[in-house]
């Protein structure tokens, strides 16, 4: 089995772990993310070679090195699939000029380097649970949030589909900052 990547923004407020609390009572799912796992996948990478992975790094690298830190704004609960049977439960952010400048140029400069890219449109969402289980969903009156999320840094994730946790930071690419921030925060991701 291949391994496969993805770069994400690791997302880390406690409020998104009580949303979800609050809300899957009305769902059915065989898999909920635990609060480590939520993140906002970027571009899922699929299987590469080494010398793919060190042209994503490069990458990554060279955009995230002038991208300033910014925050992500959550108030809504979404989904995809079927309204009485959505197959991925998430929470989405508003608009974000800023998201959408870093994702744009991350993916443009990454398709540059690996022609088996991964083309779909970027849809920002933050998955709460997937794989719809059994029933169909209970009607709820949404809870209302807003969850402000400081985004400091995309990481580098390898997936292993059948292990807990899930996801392993590969290596964490700190927005611009200074030398000392870079390493505080390489270190809160790989320890």
């Amino acid at each position: 089995m291949s391994t496969h990547y993805f770069l994400a923004l690791p997302i880390e407020d406690a409020q998104v772990e009580r949303i979800q609390r609050d809300i899957l009572p009305f769902y059915s799912y065989r898999r909920t993310y635990r609060p480590g796992e939520f993140h906002m996948t970027l571009q899922f990478l699929g299987a590469l070679d080494d010398d793919e992975v060190e042209a994503v790094k490069e990458v990554t690298r060279d955009v995230t090195e002038v991208t300033a830190p910014f925050s992500l704004t959550f108030a809504q609960i979404d989904h995809f699939g079927r309204p009485d049977r959505p197959r991925v439960l998430t929470i989405v952010p508003n608009p974000s000029v800023d998201l959408t400048t870093l994702t744009g140029t991350l993916r443009r400069k990454l398709s540059e380097e690996i022609a088996s890219l991964d083309r779909k449109p970027f849809v920002p969402h933050v998955t709460l649970a997937k794989k719809w289980d059994t029933g169909t969903r209970i009607p709820y009156i949404p809870p209302a949030f807003n969850i402000e999320e400081a985004i400091e840094a995309v990481i580098l994730y390898r997936i292993h589909p059948n292990h807990t946790p899930a996801y392993e930071a590969v290596e964490v690419f700190p927005l611009q900052r200074s030398e000392e921030d870079t390493w505080r925060s390489r270190l809160k991701f790989l320890t």
